[in-house]
């Protein structure tokens, strides 16, 4: 009965992390955290990483078809993704568990911040701009039947920026969306649905370079694991035909008030009360 409850826990995080291109991990690790389940954190983490690959496997190829992913842009935000994963993994195998429980509360405090901002403010659509690394994109949105056409921003300052969500990824086991959406939203300003689901384009391949750090110190464990990863894969078929058709809105505001619950759960794991 828990293996099914963690399945169907890791479909409903599936699909809420697909349309927002989070992948998943960032709902997922905390709930397996709280005491009701009790998973170690690293065991956790190591299980977040599996189902993000897991997601972005199964919620990219509809995002590709619908021409939202941006191949080029991810790309070159790749480079510095997959060096932030590799050390992230390694500090996660290292690090006291009241440390990363501690990080991870403000990751998420973060989380709920730059989604809220992101809610209220918008992305600025930049057709017409100068294109010089040749990474603008288009795409027509189902959900209005307008063509949407934009050209990333400030590629100097996002690019390096980007290593923070590979470092977040291999840490916190959350392949790096909650970083790399904002970044790409708020800093490169890209629309919002190029953004996610180009996130959860790179998240699969980020996620890799730090499942093998966890898989080497013997932190998978395969019944968990494999129970997230049923489940994330339903939901990220699920969340990726959605986000084509829903209005993001509302949705950002319901995720924005369960990432501040499930921070300050994580925070009081970190000091002992939970």
């Amino acid at each position: 009965m828990e293996l099914l409850a963690i399945a169907l826990i890791a479909l409903a995080a599936g699909t809420i992390g697909t349309m927002l291109g989070l992948g998943g991990g960032v709902i997922l690790v905390p709930i397996l955290t709280l005491p009701v389940f009790d998973v170690p954190l690293k065991t956790a983490v190591a299980a977040g990483v599996v189902a993000v690959v897991a997601n972005s496997t199964a919620g990219s190829g509809v995002y590709l078809r619908a021409r939202f992913t941006n191949v080029r842009l991810a790309l070159m935000l790749l480079m510095g993704l997959t060096t932030g994963a590799l050390i992230g993994g390694l500090l996660g195998v290292t690090l006291p568990e009241w440390v990363t429980k501690s990080a991870f509360a403000l990751l998420l405090l973060y989380v709920a911040y730059a989604m809220g901002r992101k809610r209220k403010s918008g992305a600025v659509a930049s057709a017409g701009l100068p294109d010089p690394m040749s990474v603008g994109g288009h795409y027509v949105d189902p959900a209005n039947g307008t063509t949407v056409v934009y050209v990333p921003q400030n590629l100097k300052t996002g690019v390096p920026l980007s290593a923070f969500g590979g470092l977040a990824s291999g840490l916190f086991g959350i392949g790096g969306g909650p970083i790399t959406v904002p970044i790409m939203s708020l800093v490169l300003q890209v629309p919002l649905k190029a953004a996610t689901s180009t996130s959860s384009f790179m998240v699969g391949l980020t996620a890799t370079a730090s499942a093998l750090v966890y898989y080497g110190h013997g932190e998978i464990d395969p019944r968990i694991t494999i129970a997230c990863v049923c489940g994330i894969v339903f939901g990220a078929r699920l969340g990726a035909r959605l986000t084509k058709k829903i209005q993001q809105a509302q949705l950002q505001r319901i995720f924005v008030v369960v990432m501040l619950v499930l921070s300050v759960s994580m925070g009081l794991q970190a000091v002992g009360v939970l």
